[in-house]
């Protein structure tokens, strides 16, 4: 099949090539107002408590939520004087219809907890109009340049306030890394190559990944929450596996050309080969990354699509518009030679069979035992800081110290009483009418409960509807902290008021939420991809064992990935390497969305290093012979590949976005271990203590020749 496509690419070159490029001029057509139209939200299941705590809010009483912390300050006035009633009451008077729902500030009903410590602040807790959280978002853009009150210094906290702040952030970094990524990886592709032309191809790949799939994000934009965390992840992604699925192949290429005089035949035999495998582990990427599909989290769902989207248009273009080119360059795709100018025309030299990858293999395979426990023991040992992993929802603290929302939200938590951004909400509802004296009644009995919980701290009935109360309920611990999700656990525990409803909302109970919905769905989506892969390397690889043993090697290095991401982010070493500030707990999506992007990368590699020495072993039937030219075949190519996603990790890794950080600086790590110790270390030394199992495939014969070529 791959030899016939590479023909086809070979005679059929501008067709292969124009298909290609007007599809991508449609879709960076249909992409160009995707900014514009992306999601703000989708980081949280819809039929989860907190979020139907947030949904009853908004519909059961119509104001009370908290939205959007407005903090008023002036240095020489204080919340008594009837002058700073006044400007703050003028100033919200001019906000835009339909901008606000409600308001509530200090005088509203004599609140001192919105009243700062100083006295020379308040805050005002405002709803937002809009249907979602984008809608609130749009609001929050038209109030925020109108807002206006002579003599005072006027931030924005809140959870809109914070989730605009990451967008905005995030959107930038994105635009900025592109700018710096997509030269970094040519200059790296040019020392790699020695070509110009060579190290061009792999870069117009990649970007023509990105856009193709920007372009089917936007067409999907209606069934599928395309936020800009998405955005993001996805042009990192596309990036690193579009240059790295081209990479494969502009290197085996140039490899076959310098054994064949026909420029067809070393398309074709470069699409069996590096053709094949690139597709191959781009189909099984792509079935991984629809993993995320299986946890209802809109952010989740959203990047599984898109993530699968960029692997399977790298692999498709890697294995049409790409030997298209190489077929019109022919040996023009070493133009542009350093060192030497293009008349000295040389054909590029066979990777040899001996060199130094094959010197360290043969070298591991002497003690593989020795080199197998000390490896396994060194993975090990990175894993155990994952053992205290602390899982929270992301808050202000996933921007950073000089972002406004940030500071908003840290002196809202340091001057006021009221506390940060993390008091529990409780929506609780009576079957009597609250403006009588029975549900007033009721309400007062049940919310003394609620402040007697061991943890609780001051509950403030923020706004009422006939039936219904919203209650801010304060606590002195961070939202995931244990503590903050036991008095939750114990707020859900409470029984309700006869006849009535409690809904517990709020930064931890989403928290808590995310979390229990990410485990329940966990073990589902990890057996699913296990087996997805395992069956995809059985048919790939002919081999039973292989499967398994690339399985648990992955777990090794995947683990000491997740181990060194706690013991950065949450425990704070190490911080000022990566820029960012220690954030006491690693966003509860992260373990879930590395496990699925570094098993789908880690098979990348696996696929690569595995069919060369598949291809050996075919030929010779020698096991360590073919480990060992395997390694020396491929280990340049997959340290070339892991340099690119090295490079462009590092670079999206500048994000002043923690979340985004964490992620990009938790790939860099894992792409580290899986180049160096699993690839170069642990992989041969399973392999010769497997020995003839390696190949074992029942009712095949393992030896060379036979049925298994």
């Amino acid at each position: 099949m791959f030899v016939r496509l590479g023909q086809a690419a070979a005679r059929r070159r501008w067709a292969f090539l124009a298909v290609p490029l007007v599809l991508a001029a449609l879709a960076m057509v249909a992409a160009s107002g995707l900014h514009d139209r992306l999601s703000y939200g989708g980081f949280i299941a819809r039929d989860a408590e907190s979020n139907r705590a947030a949904v009853a809010v908004r519909e059961r009483i119509g104001r009370g939520g908290a939205d959007l912390i407005a903090l008023y300050r002036n240095p020489h006035h204080t919340v008594e004087e009837p002058m700073f009633r006044r400007a703050v009451e003028d100033s919200l008077a001019s906000a835009p219809s339909g901008t606000i729902v409600s308001a509530m500030t200090y005088w509203s009903r004599d609140l001192p907890p919105l009243a700062s410590k100083d006295r020379h602040a308040t805050a005002v807790v405002i709803m937002l109009a809009g249907a979602d959280d984008t809608g609130r978002v749009a609001s929050y853009h038209r109030l925020r340049p109108v807002l206006r009150a002579a003599g005072f210094r006027i931030q924005y906290a809140g959870p809109v306030a914070v989730v605009d702040g990451v967008a905005e952030r995030t959107l930038a970094d994105v635009r900025r890394a592109e700018l710096i990524a997509f030269p970094l990886v040519l200059a790296l592709l040019l020392l790699i190559f020695r070509s110009l032309v060579a190290a061009l191809l792999p870069v117009v790949i990649g970007g023509l990944s990105i856009g193709i799939t920007l372009g089917v994000l936007a067409l999907l934009n209606g069934a599928v929450e395309t936020s800009f965390i998405t955005v993001s992840l996805v042009t990192a992604l596309g990036l690193a596996l579009g240059v790295d699925a081209a990479l494969f192949v502009v290197g085996r290429f140039r490899e076959e050309l310098a054994r064949r005089d026909s420029v067809p035949d070393a398309v074709a035999a470069t699409c069996a080969t590096a053709g094949r495998t690139v597709f191959l582990s781009g189909t099984a990427m792509s079935g991984i990354a629809l993993g995320f599909l299986l946890f209802p989290v809109g952010v989740l769902r959203a990047f599984g699509v898109g993530a699968a989207v960029v692997i399977l248009v790298s692999a498709v273009l890697s294995v049409t518009a790409l030997p298209a080119a190489l077929a019109l360059l022919g040996p023009r795709v070493n133009a542009g030679r350093l060192r030497r100018p293009w008349r000295e025309r040389e054909r590029e030299r066979a990777v040899p069979a001996e060199g130094p990858w094959a010197r360290l293999a043969r070298a591991v395979m002497a003690r593989p035992g020795h080199y197998l426990i000390c490896t396994s023991l060194a993975l090990l040992a990175l894993t155990a800081p994952f053992a205290h992993v602390t899982l929270g929802f992301p808050d202000q603290r996933t921007l950073p110290v000089d972002a406004p929302a940030r500071q908003a939200s840290d002196a809202l938590g340091r001057d006021f009483a009221l506390g940060g951004l993390d008091a529990v909400q409780v929506v609780v509802t009576v079957p009597q009418r609250l403006d009588t004296r029975d549900g007033r009644q009721t309400l007062t009995a049940w919310t003394g409960g609620l402040v007697r919980l061991p943890g609780a701290g001051g509950g403030l009935i923020a706004a009422t509807s006939r039936h219904s109360a919203v209650v801010h309920l304060t606590h002195d611990s961070a939202a995931e902290d244990p503590a903050t999700r036991a008095l939750v656990r114990r707020i859900r525990a409470l029984p309700p008021p006869d006849g009535g409803q409690v809904l517990v909302g709020g930064l931890s109970a989403m928290s808590q939420d995310t979390l229990e919905l990410l485990g329940r769905r966990l073990p589902w989506a990890l057996l699913s991809i296990a087996g997805f892969t395992y069956v995809l390397l059985l048919a790939a690889l002919r081999s039973v064992v292989l499967p398994v043993k690339a399985l648990l090697v992955n777990a090794l290095s995947l683990g000491a990935s997740f181990g060194a991401l706690v013991w950065i982010f949450q425990d704070g070493h190490l911080t000022w390497l990566v820029g960012a500030s220690r954030t006491g707990y690693i966003d509860v999506a992260q373990p879930v969305i590395m496990l699925i992007l570094l098993i789908g990368l880690s098979m990348d590699y696996e696929f690569f290093l595995l069919s060369r020495i598949r291809e050996q072993y075919d030929a010779t039937g020698d096991n360590a012979a073919a480990v060992a030219t395997g390694m020396q075949r491929s280990a340049p190519v997959i340290t070339a590949a892991a340099t690119v996603v090295l490079v462009v990790c590092a670079v999206f890794a500048g994000s002043g976005v923690a979340m985004v950080k964490e992620l990009c600086v938790g790939m860099f790590i894992a792409v580290a271990l899986d180049a160096t110790l699993v690839r170069a270390l642990l992989v041969p030394a399973a392999m010769r203590l497997l020995g003839r199992a390696n190949w074992w495939l029942p009712g095949r014969s393992t030896k060379s020749g036979q049925s298994l070529s």
